[in-house]
């Protein structure tokens, strides 16, 4: 093996090392990731979000959430400031002792215009 390929192995091991870290530090969850725009369905499981800062410092918690159909929980990273927090919030006061299957409808495709509603699916 030829020193650069031992060095990109080597550095590939690191990161990866480090980033299950960085997820067990933040809750143990993986990441959500993006939702699709359009209609999408996720279940918001009943426990508290945890502190999550953004990389440039901006608060948001990470809500415990899972696919309608899996097994694995996900955390979703939410602006504490946004409306979507608040709404978040709302679903779940009124059922903090159950699943709850939640529509999110995401508007719009930049970091800019994106907006995202959260209602309880029916």
């Amino acid at each position: 093996m030829s020193t650069l390929e031992e060095f990109t192995t080597q550095e590939l091991d690191r990161l990866s090392r480090e980033r299950e870290e960085a997820i067990k530090a933040k809750g143990g969850l993986p990441y959500l990731g993006s939702i699709p725009v359009g209609e999408s369905r996720l279940v918001l499981l009943p426990k508290i979000p945890v502190d999550d800062p953004a990389q440039d410092g901006r608060p948001r918690k990470g809500f415990h959430v899972m696919k309608p159909n899996g097994s694995e929980e996900y955390s979703w990273t939410v602006n504490v400031k946004s409306p979507l927090y608040r709404d978040l919030l709302k679903i779940l006061k009124e059922a903090p002792d159950r699943k709850t299957t939640i529509r999110v409808i995401r508007t719009g495709e930049g970091r800019t215009d994106t907006r995202y509603t959260v209602k309880k699916a029916e």
